[in-house]
């Protein structure tokens, strides 16, 4: 492309990446005086490299009318905040370098002042604390004295077999006094997997700030990982999740299926209060103390699935958990929507009612992200009413509900609404808009539209939906395509802002995002349908997906029709160019499975998907790769030399890689060199075996893991993709690319 071509591209990103994301918001007060609260957002700093994030107070009247907004505040050294429930005293978790050493502190702030500030570091209790979205918690006890926490625990310093001591004297009684191992310093320590590296062995921290103590609580099994934990009302016991690691960590992100526990910690001992054989996440206790509410599904089988809503009571007589709402199948009637198809996503940190008798939840659906109502006593569901843009429920206090909005041609907005009685049986949620999002040029012209779509056949699941993103209309056969198919693979599309679907389409493309069978928001079946059929109704769902917009859209040009896609999603676009090499002309893949049977063992999710018959016995160790092609595997388990061939035959025969003989466009690989969920090694094999072929191809390497998200390297690969599409597409200069800054 010429220098103009890829200057207006770069320009369109960069008018792209000044819309921040909404992350989260924490109402601090809500009463008949007014409300005020503060949101979370992270926005692209191209110049910096990195997402900058940054912190926004509003001050509301009982109306939800904006009375006051402050400036944007820097909050990108933060990682974690938390407040009293009076907001009388703030906690950071702050990470700072200083003499060239990057530290974490614990700040406690009142009103006016920094009141305290701990250097993890040098009191030397435990390890880094985690940050992530997986274990991590930061909440002040109920007495507003002492913060809960999760850290990497401090093992042993180990010492060489040899090594020469110190003559002097005092050096010498102060290495005495530290607990040291010889010969320990090269044992490996297992992790938690891909975006979890150097997360070993975490343990439960209590910050006491009136004693300024910190200590690593015990009574937790050695081979358990605490994380997401909580205060109970008394200030002593403690609740949250923990996931078995024995005998090995297992990738953890995106995996929703790991075999763990809710569990009450007091006085140092451990009781677990959720069913054996299940997986576990979101603890929340009600504003009155008396329930515990959590999400639960079974361990093991596909990575991501529906999960149940369930409920335990601490005022009855026995600690007997119920369920809520129960695993959705394909769908259910709800009181004022037409269906309901599971709950798939996490639960607000705060998400009850004042009176504690409802909770507020949001979770995909179909194509969407829907909010929900659930009543404690009824166990009835009512769908929160709103448009065909996604909303996700954000925080809850007093009754007062804030929001995230977004649809694939609207950034993230804030949302407050403020709850009447009737809401509960309507869902009718008076709302107003608190912050505004900028109009991007070109938005006007541009449209989104869901489609659904059921096979006239004999299979057993037969639907699936897409999204189309692009031009509103146009001269016939004039607007290439790009199909897009999801990663995962049990996840899928909802109605979202994503800058990469909208540079394309900016820049000249029409967009369809595919959820294929095997995605999640559409019942557990449809989800379990693909484990053993991957390669085939994955495949055949994005060509009918192609199929039909050409059909539908009548600008689409059956001509210039690209792909790409990520991860599972990259399985599916290097599929899709074998299997249909005169469809697809042009393609990009990011960190794509290429070849199953030769990924199985070195991926960091071995056990992620089992493909057991209902009838056989649950077991806990099956591979993600075995269980994709519908074979039971236990590494525990004695496995002959015939099966285990057989099995490993079946992963290569679903694999895109006996296809690539056929393979004719040019073809774009984005590789991270980090990537543990699919090793470098797989995006290599499909670059080599293509030059081998005469396929013109690129691969770009980032020191980077799975998602290619950090700084550099995002911008690096979206901007390399959007030129290969159109070099290879011969996409025509598009007015809308003409957008100045």
């Amino acid at each position: 492309m010429t220098s103009n071509q890829i200057e207006k591209i770069v320009n369109l990103y960069k008018i792209l990446a000044r819309n921040p994301s909404l992350n989260g918001t924490r109402i601090l007060q809500a009463n008949d005086n007014g409300i005020s609260l503060v949101s979370s957002w992270s926005q692209r700093n191209l110049e910096r490299r990195t997402n900058q994030k940054f912190a926004q107070n509003h001050i509301l009247d009982s109306n939800l009318k904006v009375l006051s907004e402050s400036f944007p505040i820097d909050i990108t050294t933060e990682l974690l905040s938390a407040s009293t429930e009076d907001e009388e005293r703030r906690a950071i978790l702050r990470q700072a370098t200083v003499e060239n050493t990057t530290k974490q502190f614990i700040e406690i702030w009142d009103k006016q002042r920094l009141v305290k500030n701990y250097d993890l570091a040098a009191l030397d209790v435990h390890g880094d604390v985690y940050t992530d979205s997986e274990f991590s918690s930061f909440e002040w006890s109920p007495d507003k004295t002492k913060i809960l926490y999760i850290a990497e625990k401090k093992l042993p310093k180990s010492e060489p077999f040899y090594k020469q001591k110190p003559l002097n004297k005092k050096d010498k009684e102060k290495k005495d006094e530290e607990e040291t191992s010889v010969g320990n310093e090269y044992i490996y320590k297992a992790h938690w997997g891909e975006q979890l590296v150097g997360k070993h062995r975490p343990v439960v921290a209590v910050l006491d700030t009136t004693t300024d103590t910190i200590s690593a609580l015990t009574g937790i099994s050695d081979e358990l990982s605490p994380g997401q934990v909580l205060w109970a009302n008394d200030n002593q016991a403690i609740f949250g999740v923990a996931w078995k690691h024995e005998p090995r960590h297992l990738g953890l992100i995106a995996c929703t299926n790991r075999l763990s526990w809710i569990f009450l910690l007091k006085d140092g001992e451990y009781k677990k209060l959720s069913r054996d054989g299940c997986a576990v996440r979101c603890p929340r206790f009600s504003p009155d103390g008396k329930s515990l509410i959590w999400l639960e599904r079974e361990a093991g089988g596909a990575h991501h699935n529906a999960h149940r809503l369930m409920h335990l009571q601490f005022n009855s007589e026995k600690l007997e958990p119920e369920i809520l709402v129960d695993i959705v199948n394909t769908s259910i009637p709800i009181k004022n929507a037409e269906r309901f198809y599971g709950l798939y996503g996490r639960l607000p940190r705060r998400c009850w009612s004042n009176d504690s008798q409802y909770i507020f939840l949001s979770t995909p659906q179909q194509n969407n992200t829907r909010s929900y109502i659930v009543h404690l006593k009824t166990k009835s569901i009512t769908e929160i009413l709103n448009d065909k843009t996604s909303l996700t429920v954000l925080d809850v206090k007093n009754d007062v509900v804030a929001f995230s909005q977004v649809s694939l041609l609207e950034p993230s907005v804030l949302i407050m609404g403020k709850l009447t009685p009737e809401v509960f049986n309507t869902g009718n949620i008076t709302r107003n808009q608190i912050s505004t999002s900028t109009m991007i040029p070109g938005t006007e012209n541009l449209m989104y539209e869901p489609s659904e779509y059921d096979y006239d056949n004999s299979d057993e699941i037969k639907h699936f939906n897409f999204i189309y993103f692009g031009p509103k209309n146009g001269g016939e056969k004039s607007v290439p395509l790009l199909v897009v198919p999801h990663g995962g693979p049990h996840v899928n599309y909802a109605n979202l802002f994503v800058l990469d679907y909208f540079l394309f389409v900016l820049s000249g493309l029409a967009v369809v995002q595919v959820n294929y069978r095997g995605s999640s928001g559409m019942g557990s079946k449809n989800v379990e349908y693909l484990q053993g059929k991957v390669g085939d109704v994955d495949v055949k769902d994005c060509v009918t997906a192609t199929t039909e917009v050409l059909r539908k859209y009548p600008w689409l040009n059956p001509d210039k029709i690209g792909l790409i896609g990520g991860s599972h999603g990259g399985f599916l676009v290097t599929h899709l160019s074998g299997q249909y090499p005169d469809l697809y002309k042009a393609v990009v893949a990011r960190n794509p499975v290429i070849d199953i049977a030769t990924m199985f063992t070195i991926s960091d999710i071995p056990d992620c998907r089992n493909a057991l018959n209902k009838e056989e016995k649950i077991k806990y160790h099956h591979d993600v790769c075995a269980a994709e092609v519908n074979y039971p595997y236990d590494e525990s388990a004695p496995i002959s030399e015939a099966d285990q061939v057989e099995m490993v035959v079946k992963m290569f025969k679903c694999s895109p890689i006996i296809h690539v003989s056929k393979v004719k466009a040019p073809t774009l690989l984005c590789i991270g060199s980090n990537d543990l969920r699919v090793p470098p090694s797989q995006g290599k094999l499909w670059y080599q075996r293509l030059k081998a072929n005469n396929v013109k191809t690129k691969m770009l390497l980032y020191e980077d893991n799975h998602p290619l998200a950090t700084g550099p390297a995002e911008i690096d690969n979206i901007i390399n993709a959007c030129l290969w599409l159109h070099e290879h597409m011969q996409i025509e200069k598009k007015e809308n690319m003409d957008v100045q800054e």
